[in-house]
């Protein structure tokens, strides 16, 4: 399992600066080995001096003399920030990977880098994590899940075996998901949703069970 180096203090630098950066910033503090650096804001409004929990809030075009001190973490919610992420990449910056001590993640199981796997999350066997993906808390993986780079597993969220979770899909709070589906790129499950089927690419899914309620989105 590919997971942070906890032999030295990592500073981590979050992209984003709305709710979910506040809790990502949260989930950080109960890790001793991590301190947040700061936050990254890509878009107006942007307040020179802004601070955020204490930390200084940069615009994006003023943090390329930190690469070699810091570590990158998308801390944006949205299914769509790849691109932000991206544009780190170009700049040469490295991403750390968070996983909160109170998740359990099978050994015979594989976390890529940036990635953040959150309070209470269950990861079976023979699971593959991509890259800058969001396990958020308390949901449940079973064994030999998929789950491609940049999706996002919602709260509660809760994956039998053998599930495939395709680029920039995000599972809704609560959903059911059976064994065997695949969630197609891009696309959303609605919360509390139960899906017995494969859902397409770009597609909107919800209900008990989930049916297509939308077309040809492009994330949330």
């Amino acid at each position: 399992m590919a997971i942070q180096n906890n032999n030295h203090l990592t500073k981590v630098l979050l992209l984003g600066i709305g709710n979910f950066a506040v809790e990502i910033a949260d989930l950080i503090n109960d890790l001793p080995n991590f301190n947040i650096a700061g936050f990254v804001v890509n878009r107006p409004p942007f307040e020179p001096g802004q601070k955020l929990l204490g930390k200084p809030v940069y615009w994006i075009d003023e943090i390329s003399v930190l690469i070699d001190h810091v570590h990158a973490l998308s801390a944006s919610g949205t299914t769509k920030r790849k691109d932000f992420i991206k544009k780190f990449e170009e700049m040469g910056f490295q991403f750390t990977t968070i996983v909160h001590p109170t998740a359990r993640i099978s050994k015979l199981s594989i976390v890529k880098h940036g990635s953040i796997i959150s309070y209470g999350v269950q990861i079976g066997a023979q699971t593959q994590i991509g890259r800058h993906v969001h396990i958020n808390r308390g949901a449940l993986l079973g064994h030999n899940v998929r789950i491609d780079d940049y999706a996002t597993i919602s709260p509660g969220a809760n994956l039998a075996s053998k599930v495939v979770i395709k680029e920039q899909a995000r599972i809704g709070m609560g959903a059911n998901i059976i064994q065997n589906c695949t969630i197609g790129s891009r696309a959303i499950v609605g919360a509390g949703s139960l899906v017995k089927s494969d859902v397409p690419d770009r597609s909107f899914v919800e209900g008990v069970p989930a049916k297509i309620v939308a077309e040809n989105i492009d994330g949330i």
